[in-house]
């Protein structure tokens, strides 16, 4: 009986995961966890042999996930699970790991867990380890904003979104705290090129990683990081570009 832990922050994703992998036979899912915290605790009480893993989620994502896994030495199964794909998904492929894009498909979920009960006997300890190292290879690097007297440095996962102010652009970050700087919208779009961004508007930029709710009625994007939301509105037109990268 293969044990399965599904980690995800949307209990969408969790309650169809779960119905698919009750007609997958010898497998049983021993638990559901909407957050990392939640996940290390499951995988210290259950001991799963394999584990879904949503990649983005709020606060701790899938990585870190995966980091605090070797920190307690255990090594389950993992299959990957995200909405786009990102810098991460080459270093899937070649650390040999699997993953899903959503919307999840089935028949792509049940060809996931048969290839990976043909490899049960793999050295999984050496595998996350090898997967955490290119994981850090492939991240992408700080970018630089322009500031009135200077500049300053800014990882594009700490900032859930950017709001035009005429010549300057206001940058809220996951701390809580916003930077100015004296470039215009357009500009900062091209440095976030390889990054989950999206130009919603001719006012905002997005971080595709902290989108929690769309509201299409009011044409609302509800961004979301350690309980603060932050509601955005765009245009009507957009919601298809929008609904495009899930």
């Amino acid at each position: 009986m293969i044990q399965v832990l599904i980690i995800d922050d949307e209990p969408e994703v969790q309650d169809l995961l779960s119905i698919l992998l009750r007609d997958y036979p010898g497998l049983e899912v021993v638990g559901l966890a909407p957050d990392v915290d939640t996940a290390i605790q499951l995988t210290m009480d259950k001991k799963p042999d394999l584990v879904l893993l949503d990649i983005q989620m709020p606060g701790k994502d899938g990585f870190t996930y995966l980091e605090e896994l070797r920190s307690l030495h255990l090594y389950p199964g993992i299959i990957f699970v995200t909405a786009y794909e990102n810098y991460a998904i080459q270093a899937i492929r070649n650390a040999a790991f699997d993953y899903l894009l959503k919307p999840i498909r089935k028949e792509e979920l049940f060809q996931s867990i048969t290839r990976y009960t043909e490899f049960l006997d793999r050295d999984k300890q050496e595998d996350i380890s090898r997967l955490i190292e290119l994981l850090k290879k492939a991240k992408p690097g700080r970018i630089r904003l322009n500031t009135r007297t200077g500049y300053f440095f800014v990882d594009p996962l700490d900032i859930m979104y950017i709001e035009a102010d005429g010549n300057y652009s206001h940058i809220r970050l996951t701390s809580g705290k916003s930077e100015i700087t004296t470039m215009i919208l357009g500009n900062i779009e091209k440095l976030l090129e390889e990054h989950s961004f999206l130009r919603i508007s001719r006012s905002y930029i997005i971080n595709m990683k902290y989108i929690s709710r769309v509201d299409r009625r009011d044409n609302i994007c509800e961004l979301e990081h350690c309980g603060v939301a932050h509601r955005i509105k765009f245009p009507p037109k957009k919601i298809r570009l929008l609904e495009g990268y899930f």
